[in-house]
Protein backbone atom coordinates (compact mmCIF):
# COMPACT_ATOMS: atom_id res chain seq x y z
CA UNK A 1 0.00 0.00 0.00
CA UNK A 2 1.73 3.18 -1.02
CA UNK A 3 0.91 6.74 1.32
CA UNK A 4 0.61 9.59 -0.65
CA UNK A 5 1.29 12.98 0.90
CA UNK A 6 -2.38 13.51 1.14
CA UNK A 7 -2.30 10.84 3.87
CA UNK A 8 0.26 12.23 6.19
CA UNK A 9 0.03 15.98 5.58
CA UNK A 10 -1.56 18.49 8.42
CA UNK A 11 -4.05 20.54 7.36
CA UNK A 12 -3.91 24.07 8.22
CA UNK A 13 -0.39 25.69 8.65
CA UNK A 14 -0.08 28.33 11.06
CA UNK A 15 0.44 31.75 9.26
CA UNK A 16 2.37 35.70 10.59
CA UNK A 17 2.73 39.08 9.36
CA UNK A 18 5.90 39.33 7.73
CA UNK A 19 6.45 42.61 9.51
CA UNK A 20 6.00 40.64 13.64
CA UNK A 21 8.55 40.45 15.31
CA UNK A 22 10.25 36.80 15.99
CA UNK A 23 9.83 36.53 19.18
CA UNK A 24 5.90 37.59 19.12
CA UNK A 25 5.35 34.73 16.70
CA UNK A 26 7.79 32.49 18.65
CA UNK A 27 5.29 32.55 21.65
CA UNK A 28 2.10 31.43 20.41
CA UNK A 29 4.14 29.27 17.65
CA UNK A 30 2.41 25.74 18.81
CA UNK A 31 4.17 23.64 15.47
CA UNK A 32 7.66 23.97 14.24
CA UNK A 33 6.61 26.14 11.38
CA UNK A 34 5.27 29.34 10.45
CA UNK A 35 4.51 30.79 6.83
CA UNK A 36 4.50 34.37 6.64
CA UNK A 37 2.18 37.07 4.77
CA UNK A 38 2.83 40.27 3.13
CA UNK A 39 0.69 42.93 3.46
CA UNK A 40 -1.84 41.58 0.80
CA UNK A 41 -1.83 38.40 2.78
CA UNK A 42 0.28 36.45 0.22
CA UNK A 43 2.95 33.84 1.47
CA UNK A 44 6.30 35.43 1.33
CA UNK A 45 8.36 33.07 3.19
CA UNK A 46 8.51 30.71 5.76
CA UNK A 47 10.62 29.94 9.20
CA UNK A 48 11.45 27.71 11.63
CA UNK A 49 10.81 27.99 15.39
CA UNK A 50 14.68 27.84 15.82
CA UNK A 51 14.77 30.97 13.42
CA UNK A 52 12.13 32.53 14.66
CA UNK A 53 14.07 31.86 18.60
CA UNK A 54 17.70 33.25 17.52
CA UNK A 55 15.91 36.37 15.86
CA UNK A 56 13.79 37.89 19.16
CA UNK A 57 13.33 41.40 18.51
CA UNK A 58 13.97 41.24 15.05
CA UNK A 59 11.19 41.14 12.05
CA UNK A 60 10.17 37.27 10.79
CA UNK A 61 11.29 38.74 7.46
CA UNK A 62 14.82 39.25 8.34
CA UNK A 63 15.16 35.30 9.24
CA UNK A 64 12.14 33.98 7.21
CA UNK A 65 13.34 32.25 3.96
CA UNK A 66 11.58 33.68 0.68
CA UNK A 67 11.42 30.40 -0.92
CA UNK A 68 8.84 28.08 0.40
CA UNK A 69 9.28 24.65 -0.06
CA UNK A 70 6.49 22.95 -1.73
CA UNK A 71 5.06 19.66 -3.01
CA UNK A 72 1.61 18.32 -4.40
CA UNK A 73 -0.68 16.03 -1.98
CA UNK A 74 -0.75 13.04 -4.95
CA UNK A 75 3.21 11.56 -4.80
CA UNK A 76 4.41 9.09 -2.55
CA UNK A 77 5.15 9.98 1.22
CA UNK A 78 8.62 8.31 0.25
CA UNK A 79 8.92 10.50 -2.35
CA UNK A 80 8.34 13.52 -0.70
CA UNK A 81 10.91 12.65 2.08
CA UNK A 82 13.57 12.39 -0.47
CA UNK A 83 13.02 15.91 -1.75
CA UNK A 84 13.10 17.03 1.98
CA UNK A 85 16.83 15.16 2.24
CA UNK A 86 17.33 16.45 -1.10
CA UNK A 87 16.81 20.22 -0.16
CA UNK A 88 17.42 19.69 3.34
CA UNK A 89 14.95 21.11 4.74
CA UNK A 90 12.33 19.31 7.13
CA UNK A 91 9.08 20.35 6.31
CA UNK A 92 6.81 20.79 2.62
CA UNK A 93 4.12 23.23 2.38
CA UNK A 94 1.03 22.42 0.29
CA UNK A 95 -0.07 25.35 -1.25
CA UNK A 96 -3.53 26.76 -2.50
CA UNK A 97 -3.04 27.16 -6.41
CA UNK A 98 -6.41 29.68 -6.71
CA UNK A 99 -5.07 32.69 -9.66
CA UNK A 100 -3.60 35.33 -7.38
CA UNK A 101 -3.66 33.45 -4.27
CA UNK A 102 -0.47 32.37 -2.78
CA UNK A 103 -1.47 30.82 0.69
CA UNK A 104 -0.50 27.52 2.39
CA UNK A 105 -3.32 24.97 2.74
CA UNK A 106 -1.01 22.15 4.70
CA UNK A 107 2.46 21.27 5.82
CA UNK A 108 4.15 17.51 5.54
CA UNK A 109 7.21 17.04 8.19
CA UNK A 110 9.90 14.53 7.29
CA UNK A 111 9.51 13.59 10.91
CA UNK A 112 5.45 12.31 10.18
CA UNK A 113 6.55 10.79 7.38
CA UNK A 114 9.15 8.52 9.44
CA UNK A 115 6.89 7.84 12.01
CA UNK A 116 4.64 6.48 9.68
CA UNK A 117 6.64 4.30 7.83
CA UNK A 118 8.20 2.77 11.47
CA UNK A 119 4.03 2.30 11.58
CA UNK A 120 4.01 0.28 8.76
CA UNK A 121 7.01 -1.29 8.37
CA UNK A 122 7.11 -5.16 8.99
CA UNK A 123 8.22 -6.35 12.06
CA UNK A 124 11.67 -8.58 11.89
Amino acid sequence: MTLLVRDVMTIGVPVCRDAETCGAVAARLTGEVVVALDEDGMACGWATRDQLMAGCARPVDDVMDEDIPTVPADIPMEAAAQIMRDRGVAHLFLMHDWPGERRPSAVISLSAIEARLREIAPED
